[in-house]
């Protein structure tokens, strides 16, 4: 069974992915920020992450560039969802709308999970990146 490890800083949304996720089949983990997120996957290596970009502590832009530059959790795809439009970051599976129906983010996870086993992930140079502002 595959671990997803959700970050939202939305109780509701949280709840509404997990139930969804669940149902899938998948073990969801939650983090209600980025900064517990990265203690998190350091401790259990989830085979998937989807964070929401605006968040307080740590975003989920800055939790996948730490994600993207650790040697031990590089492999781990990504999903950001976000209400704004959120930035192209190379090394991110997917960039969804938080508006998009549930049916496009299950088959996002779905794809992700299918598409990265995570041996095979290089790592990705996230200093390539354009910048937020």
């Amino acid at each position: 069974m595959s671990t997803i490890l959700l970050v939202d800083d939305d109780p509701e949304l949280l709840e509404l992915y997990t139930d969804v996720l669940e149902v899938m089949g998948y073990q969801v983990v939650q983090a209600h920020d980025g900064l517990q997120a990265m203690e998190l996957a350091r401790q259990l290596r989830p085979n998937l992450i989807v964070t929401d970009w605006m968040m307080p502590h740590m975003d989920g832009v800055e939790l996948c560039k730490y994600i993207l530059r650790d040697p031990q959790l590089h492999g781990i795809p990504l999903i950001l969802h976000s209400t704004r439009r959120a930035p192209r970051i190379p090394g991110i599976w997917h960039v969804l709308s938080k508006t998009a129906p549930l049916e496009e983010f299950e088959d996002a996870v779905a794809q992700a999970l299918d598409s990265f086993p995570q041996a095979e992930v290089p790592p990705v140079d996230v200093e390539a990146t354009a910048p937020l502002g």
